[in-house]
């Protein structure tokens, strides 16, 4: 395994194990939600920086659907990608440059998704993180 690969899998298996913390049988009172949690309405905007090397998402989301502004602050091309943990891509943004933006709606349903930036070699250097839907 390479230490990217593990890298992506401990980030992976974390996000997995909050959720799982987060799904398990609470008492009759509701749970408080976890901090940065988005309430959704269908069309929610939400702008996310990037810049070098890091793609700035709230860590929580809650199921449904998005439009993703990205914000490219940085002075190299940049691109969003959200997949889900199998790889199977949702969504990707059109490469821009700096300064630039893009937009990308996707519908997300519980679960986890990884954004990255998929211009050469932006993942191996930190543009990646994981997102919990629930």
């Amino acid at each position: 395994m390479t230490s990217t690969t593990r890298r992506y899998t401990v980030g992976a298996l974390a996000a997995v194990s909050s959720l799982a913390i987060l799904a398990a049988p609470q008492s009759a009172a509701a749970p408080p939600e976890p901090s940065g949690v988005h309430a959704v309405h269908d069309g929610t905007r939400l702008t996310i920086d990037e810049y070098e090397f890091s793609v700035a998402v709230p860590m929580w989301l809650r199921p449904g659907t998005y439009t993703f502004a990205t914000n490219n602050t940085g002075r190299a091309p940049h691109d969003l990608v959200i997949s889900t943990l199998t790889g199977m891509e949702i969504g990707r943004t059109a490469v821009v440059d700096s300064g630039g933006m893009s937009e990308l709606t996707v519908t997300l349903q519980p679960g986890v998704y990884q954004f990255w930036c998929s211009v050469g070699g932006h993942r191996e250097r930190g543009m990646n993180t994981f997102v919990v839907v629930l």
